[in-house]
């Protein structure tokens, strides 16, 4: 009587083991999906916070001589209420462009890769833009991690005509857009310096690519 209990029992706790083993088995498949499908979306997150949150918000003005101050004003309303929230803690000066929902520290370092991982990193044999001449400054096109404002993601959607805010040692300085490129990464005259003054930007292209360089150079607008 007993062996035919403990037969039965044994019976029982194999099938029930059995169930778990299965059950243990599927939950890691799709967890394993689920971890597949957030490192094939994610890289789109910072273009979706943009989309649904900031897009529609953004008043955008083309600059032309014509009708600087229109652009301007609209310019300055989208920076003073729909781009994120300042951070002055990593440095007060900032590189702000409304149309890609940038608002980054400037970050002034010897070493890129310290410089990069904090924010926008100003080249450190470039000029500074208080000096005139070729001011340059990179950023990371993607980051894993947050915040996304600090990074050029959206930099391929830049024109000519966009505007650019510098805020430098307490002085804001407006620029607009005068050229978009791509280039080889290995081309490096894009730092040259120059006689007039002039923003330079660059980050990498395509995402998660260092082959080409995205370019976007800016001059200042005149009070």
């Amino acid at each position: 009587m007993f062996s035919v209990i403990y037969l039965c029992y044994n019976k029982i706790m194999n099938i029930n083991k059995q169930k778990i083993l299965k059950y243990f088995i599927y939950g890691l498949e799709i967890l394993a999906v689920l971890i597949l499908l957030y490192l094939l979306l994610f890289p789109f997150y910072p273009w979706l916070v943009y989309k649904f949150k900031y897009e529609d918000k953004v008043e955008f003005v083309p600059y032309e001589s014509s009708n600087a101050t229109t652009s301007l004003e609209a310019h300055k309303r989208v920076i003073n209420s729909v781009l994120p929230s300042i951070d002055y803690d990593v440095s007060p000066n900032r590189l702000i462009i409304p149309k890609i929902g940038v608002n980054a520290p400037i970050v002034e370092s010897d070493n890129e890769q310290q410089g990069l991982s904090m924010g926008a990193w100003r080249v450190p044999d470039s000029s500074t833009p208080d000096q005139g001449g070729n001011t340059v400054i990179t950023g990371h096109r993607f980051k894993y991690l947050p915040p996304h404002n600090v990074t050029f993601y959206s930099f391929d959607k830049l024109e000519k005509g966009d505007l650019v805010t510098v805020l430098w040692n307490k002085e804001e300085i407006n620029y607009h857009i005068i050229e978009t490129k791509v280039v080889p990464e290995t081309e490096i005259s894009i730092m040259d310096q120059t006689v007039e003054p002039r923003l330079t930007m660059f980050t990498c292209t395509p995402i998660y690519s260092t082959e080409n360089r995205l370019v976007v150079i800016a001059e200042p607008i005149e009070n």
